[in-house]
């Protein structure tokens, strides 16, 4: 019982950290957020049929990538993402990408602290607009 007790409490974290970073997962400039977090500087939506399999940052002094490390997709259809977007108040692109790692969007985005709210449209297109009402997908008040 002592065992499979050590085993949950110390090895599992470690095997997941360790996995994390064997898959290639970027977090240095942004980290992970549930839906929908209040103090995530980008919230991308995905309102397409097809998954986003990675979310990759490109600015000047190079790109970063968050993707799943089970290699499942990182956002279906109606699903958020949050992106802490540590000293970058500049002009990044961001690019989501499908399963063979294609673009399926990439577009600028110009941040300069304030929430942004990136959403990929049913038609492929991808709208950036500072977090509001609409910008979560409803038909307004």
């Amino acid at each position: 019982m002592t065992t499979c007790r050590l085993f949950r409490v110390l090895l599992l974290p470690l095997c997941l950290a360790a996995a994390l970073l064997l898959s290639g997962c970027s977090m240095l400039a942004f980290w992970m957020t549930p839906d929908w977090v209040e103090d995530a500087d980008l919230i991308v939506v995905n309102r397409n049929e097809v998954p986003v399999y990675a979310i990759t940052l490109q600015r000047p002094e190079g790109a970063e990538s968050v993707s799943r490390a089970d290699g499942f997709a990182l956002l279906e259809r109606g699903e958020s993402y949050g992106l802490y977007l540590e000293g970058a108040e500049d002009e990044l692109t961001v690019v989501l990408s499908d399963e063979l790692g294609r673009p399926l969007a990439r577009f600028p985005v110009d941040f300069h602290g304030e929430r942004l709210v990136l959403a990929l449209e049913e038609d492929g297109t991808a709208t950036v607009q500072p977090e509001g009402p609409l910008s979560e997908g409803g038909e307004g008040a």
